[in-house]
């Protein structure tokens, strides 16, 4: 008799937590801890050869270090209204995701893992295209219940846009770009016979972005749409990508001739041009609440750079200074600092950080180069297609990123889930064809008692 405690188990929890993560994300994170369960008591002898740990183990250090100080009543902030006990627990945010990712590694450790980890991404995601239509086209919010209330779905009513099973807009619009460069990847397959099916179910990925009238989401979309399509798909697609911007720049600007910005706006929808209006000139741009919010932040690190502030103290920091409560308006959000570098910083301090994002750029950098500069030896339509794969997870993953520096959507926890998984298989990536790393194999997994 097989041990339940062997690779296949492990390997079909942890795909079966990708597909539900977005529809259930507790049935999800069941899943995945018991996935992870597997792959630690399967390779735990590996976990100190593998030197990807050492920063990540340097920045848990400094994150317990912080918040252990800053629990001493001399060192600490002395923040009227602030409990140290939301230090301890954000620390839940941070902690196990650097765990996972050396945990997750036995289940992504093939470009052919990796497609189907994100194939199951996308088709999991089915339930919340369905949910944001219902919510927009026939204003039905639910909640709808399954497996005794484990499951629930339900749409916010009043938003201004699509949220569908998120809370916020923006989360949605950054699951949606997260999902688009895995349908550019379909898409621009060699042989492919489902493209109408991807085809219908790319221009619903579009649409949905469109509903949640995010800037965010319009931005993550031209992002992830250029990195991807410039060397993946036919010039003529990133051409039409140029002029989209093009026309919203000339839209919302006075850079170009009257006549021209005429035309801009009698094409484009008039919610995308009202989303951007901001960039109309310098005075609008500058007079944003992020400005604020950014300057206050940058200035409440200089006072404690190397300790921090604790977690959640943004709002009450602002609220100190300016006199401006944090839920004010919903225009004039001053709940967390909207930048994630800048969070981390005012939270526990610089040197955690600079080590996450340090360490974040470095696997960026290096995966890039062994994902984008993929010398074709040979003419091998499966290893050609599969490289499509991995640009995919590189753009989703980079697209991530870059939507912290002007927003925070890290804190759900369906999104900092799937950060985390996506950095992992691009460590993968960089650690491949390396025989010093002892990844352990499917084969050796499956045979192992």
């Amino acid at each position: 008799m097989k041990p339940i405690l062997n690779f296949k188990t492990g390997n079909f929890l942890f795909r079966s937590g990708i597909f539900f993560l977005v529809s259930a994300p507790l049935l999800s994170s069941f899943l995945f801890l018991f996935s992870l369960l597997i792959s630690s008591y399967i390779n735990y002898k590996n976990f100190f050869s593998d030197k990807w740990n050492y920063p990540f183990l340097l920045a848990s250090f400094f994150i317990i270090i912080s918040v252990s100080i800053s629990s001493l009543e001399r060192f600490s902030n002395n923040i009227a209204g602030w409990s140290n006990y939301l230090n301890w627990v954000s620390l839940f945010n941070w902690l196990p995701l650097f765990f996972c990712i050396w945990a997750f590694k036995p289940y992504l450790y093939s470009p052919k893992s990796r497609k189907i980890i994100l194939l199951l991404l996308l088709s999991g995601s089915v339930p919340l295209i369905i949910s944001g239509f219902l919510q927009v086209f026939f204003e039905i919010y639910g909640p709808f219940k399954f497996l005794n209330g484990i499951v629930i779905w339900f749409q916010r009513e009043g938003e201004p846009g699509l949220t569908g099973l998120f809370n916020n807009r923006n989360y949605a619009s950054l699951w949606f770009t997260i999902l688009w460069p895995i349908c550019l990847a379909i898409l621009s397959q060699r042989k492919n016979g489902s493209k109408f099916f991807i085809s219908i179910f790319s221009i619903s990925i579009i649409y949905s972005i469109y509903l949640t009238f995010s800037r965010n989401g319009f931005i993550n979309l031209f992002l992830s749409s250029f990195i991807f399509l410039k060397s993946s798909l036919s010039i003529w697609l990133l051409l039409v990508l140029i002029l989209l911007i093009t026309l919203l720049i000339a839209a919302v600007t006075n850079i170009f001739p009257l006549s021209f910005k005429e035309i801009a706006i009698n094409i484009l929808p008039s919610k995308v041009i009202e989303r951007f209006s901001i960039l109309e000139n310098l005075a609008v741009f500058t007079s944003n609440a992020r400005f604020s919010i950014w300057l206050s932040a940058l200035q409440f690190i200089k006072e404690r750079p190397f300790l921090g502030w604790g977690a959640a103290s943004f709002p009450i920091l602002y609220e100190i200074k300016h006199n401006v409560c944090c839920y004010k308006s919903y225009l004039q959000w001053y709940s967390h600092t909207h930048n994630i570098q800048l969070e981390m910083a005012l939270n526990y301090g610089l040197p955690f950080a600079f080590i996450i994002n340090t360490t974040l750029i470095i696997v960026f950098y290096k995966s890039f180069k062994k994902i984008f500069i993929f010398k074709r030896k040979d003419k091998n339509h499966e290893k050609i297609n599969l490289n499509k794969f991995d640009k995919a997870w590189w753009t989703a993953s980079f697209t991530f990123f870059c939507s912290q520096l002007i927003d925070i959507q890290y804190y759900d926890l369906r999104l900092n889930i799937i950060f985390w998984i996506l950095i992992s298989g691009l460590i993968i990536k960089i650690q491949e064809n390396n025989k010093k790393i002892q990844i352990i194999q499917e084969s050796s997994l499956t045979n192992k008692s």
